[in-house]
């Protein structure tokens, strides 16, 4: 283990050593070395910034998706990193066109809004919590002798349930949404999205290099995956994509 971790550090400090020199080629090769050994928020974060300065030299290889999928993985790990929260939106920035999102009913969006303002984890402890005021409420309602107290205990432990109810009911729609969903990076210069799994299927829109989609685990046909980005829908094949 002890020469397996001074390896890998050998392999980090050379990486950073080609990059110091601009020779971005070389650390992203051994960047990826060290990866593949033994990921790391860090290593990924160094890899994005490499990939990127490979796009600036040349924007027409693919480095960009790369860049991108590196500051995606490095998220996975520091989720709160906020350098690699700025290179990736800026990362970002540089792709070409915008996806306009399909109509959808108002209400729908609204709810999946407020939905995805918290985490799981979040609605979850808000779930329980209320639960419990919920039964604190009632038990003061039941014993308490001051009728102030037993009115404001019982409409509190109503309000306290309906969030309760609210909250559970939130917590389990991202549970499903996140146990259901792939996200993956494309990685192709530019992709038509297509109506059906299949190039005979209409073209529905185009897809760039760098863009992250979501595939949908229980739609997928030999090669091809329905992918959504944001309301918008349809077929690609997976060779086009890069799972995060």
């Amino acid at each position: 283990m002890k020469l397996l971790l001074i390896f890998l550090s050998s392999l980090f400090l050379e990486a950073n050593t080609c990059y110091t020199e601009g020779n971005f080629t070389e650390a992203a090769k051994k960047y990826e070395q060290s990866i593949a050994e033994q990921p790391s928020a860090e290593v990924y974060y160094n890899l994005g910034n490499t990939y990127f300065k490979l796009y600036e030299q040349d924007s027409l290889r693919g480095n960009l998706a790369q860049s991108i999928l590196a500051y995606e993985r490095a998220l996975r790990i520091q989720p709160a990193n906020e350098d690699t929260q700025y290179n990736l939106e800026y990362a970002k920035s540089k792709i070409q066109g915008k996806i306009k999102d399909a109509e959808s009913f108002f209400l729908s969006d609204w709810l999946k809004s407020i939905r995805d303002a918290l985490l799981q984890q979040t609605w979850t402890w808000m779930s329980i919590s209320l639960f419990i005021f919920m039964l604190v409420g009632i038990f003061l309602f039941a014993y308490s002798k001051t009728l102030w107290l037993r009115k404001t205990a019982f409409y509190g432990s109503i309000v306290a349930l309906l969030i309760s109810i609210l909250a559970c009911l939130n917590a389990a729609s991202l549970h499903k949404r996140d146990s259901q969903r792939v996200e993956a990076i494309v990685v192709k210069g530019e992709v038509v999205v297509k109506s059906s799994p299949a190039e005979s299927g209409t073209d529905l829109f185009p897809l760039y290099e760098g863009v992250k989609v979501i595939i949908d685990n229980d739609e997928i046909v030999d090669d091809w995956c329905c992918v959504r980005v944001g309301n918008n829908k349809g077929w690609m094949r997976l060779e086009d994509l890069e799972r995060i």
